[in-house]
């Protein structure tokens, strides 16, 4: 709901989504877009199209099981085989041999929430998250064009960087046009017609429309059920009033995002817009004694795994430690601050028992079989879905479970699933290897050896 915003990841194919988003009962779109960066001044790439990581112990997220001495065969770009050492399958020749014994291989990390549109330094910020392991990214609100732009130069192999969908403040995302009106990022009523709009936001590029607030319970269903006919993804903040997380899961959305907006389930009555709700309601809400655990709750989550709705909680947006920890990088820089309205609204907010909240109603969508994605929801400097994986570990997620919302369950919330999220035959080359194992402490998934990005390698620069 109220989170921060951020940033973007390195992915070779371009993925573009369209969100809602509304203000005084009207609604926005703007979308995602898949990038991938390629910076030959920093980084190592592999001296053939062939080359087989040997000895290494691989962390399957799609059976939750680690394979130990494996080899994996990689070719232009992709997965081309996976055997054991008993296998007795013999390299070809010219396939460059890289001994990974004693070392750990995870899927490319993917952040299922950033923000890109407004940072100055946004090829650092995409580098830096290349280098930490981050391979895709989903950003949730910025400029088409901006994207469009950052795509060509991807294919071009001028840059590296990840994917993106877009949660824009609509000034800053719609140059050129006034606000509301630009294709990926519309002002829309009850008499829009949802289905020009969308194809328009479709032609665009995009590959998801995000539902942002303001937004009644019918179209909401509208929307949703548009967006599907025209093959998008739809993803929805769990509360987007007046609609409540049971509405998002009613209209079959396929994400819903921040477990802060989840209280709202279990109010008799709620605001009808996004900034009355900052004001006039959240603060008032009973975070510390709310039970998570109640019959609105268990309800919701028992339809949220029927309709197999995926839910981001985006832990990273309230937790204390790390809020100040980006304010202070904030405090040294000149980014400029696009939310910083809504953080005014939200000063009397009580931040440690919405954190405990967002933790507690999180282990229980867990808990009930809601599959979990991970995502940071940052926009002023740059942060890490490994703090958010940790942050899933602490509210009682299994390791290999929070390694999972950051790689396959994220692909599937952006709907890259064949194609990412694991280390499987057929997908794209998008992998870690790690010192540590990270299924004995989560930590490890930050000692990184080497990333892969469409087999490439990127060394040298890990943080």
């Amino acid at each position: 709901m109220f989170g921060y915003n951020e940033l973007a990841y390195i992915n070779k194919y371009i993925n573009m989504n369209s969100l809602i988003k509304m203000h005084n009962f009207k609604y926005l779109a703007s979308f995602i877009v898949g990038l991938s960066f390629f910076l030959s001044c920093t980084s190592q790439k592999q001296t053939s199209n062939s080359f087989a990581i040997t000895g290494i112990t691989l962390i399957d997220v799609e059976q939750s099981k680690s394979r130990n001495n494996v080899t994996i065969l990689v070719e232009n770009g992709k997965i081309k085989s996976i055997f054991s050492r008993n296998d007795n399958i013999i390299i070809d020749d010219g396939v460059e041999v890289l001994d990974m014994t004693g070392h750990y291989a995870i899927p490319g990390l993917i952040d299922a929430h950033v923000h890109l549109h407004r940072p100055k330094n946004r090829n650092e910020i995409l580098e830096n998250l290349l280098y930490s392991g981050v391979t895709s990214v989903r950003d949730m609100a910025g400029d088409a064009r901006v994207y469009q732009e950052l795509n060509n130069l991807i294919n071009q192999g001028e840059l590296i960087g990840p994917k993106f969908l877009v949660d824009p403040r609509t000034k800053f995302i719609s140059a050129g046009f006034k606000p509301g009106q630009a294709p990926w990022s519309r002002v829309i009523t009850d008499t829009t017609n949802l289905k020009q709009v969308i194809t328009d936001a479709k032609q665009m590029g995009v590959t998801g429309i995000k539902v942002y607030s303001n937004i009644a319970p019918q179209l909401l269903i509208a929307i949703s059920e548009e967006s599907h006919l025209q093959g998008l993804k739809v993803w929805s903040h769990s509360t987007i009033f007046p609609s409540r997380p049971r509405d998002a899961v009613k209209a079959k959305v396929d994400v819903i995002s921040h477990s802060i907006g989840i209280i709202t389930e279990s109010a008799q009555t709620i605001p009808d817009n996004f900034n009355d709700a900052i004001k006039n309601f959240m603060p008032f809400q009973n975070f510390a004694e709310e039970n998570a655990y109640s019959e609105e709750f268990l309800s919701l989550f028992e339809n949220m795994k029927a309709n197999n709705t995926l839910f981001e909680p985006t832990l990273s947006a309230w937790n204390p430690s790390l809020r100040q920890q980006i304010n202070n990088s904030i405090a040294k820089t000149e980014i400029v601050n696009p939310t910083a309205h809504l953080e005014k609204a939200t000063k009397n907010l009580d931040v440690e028992a919405m954190n405990e909240w967002a933790m507690r109603i999180t282990y229980a969508a867990y808990e009930n079989g809601v599959l979990i994605v991970a995502g940071t929801d940052l926009t002023k400097s740059i942060k890490y879905v490994q703090d958010e994986i940790k942050f899933l570990t602490e509210c009682g997620l299994s390791n290999m479970d929070a390694l999972k919302a950051g790689t396959i369950n994220n692909a599937k919330a952006i709907g890259i699933e064949k194609t990412h999220g694991s280390i499987s035959v057929g997908k794209q080359a998008d992998l870690v290897i790690l010192s540590e194992n990270p299924l004995e402490d989560i930590e490890n998934i930050r000692k990184v050896i080497s990333v892969y990005k469409n087999g490439k390698s990127y060394t040298g620069n890990n943080n």
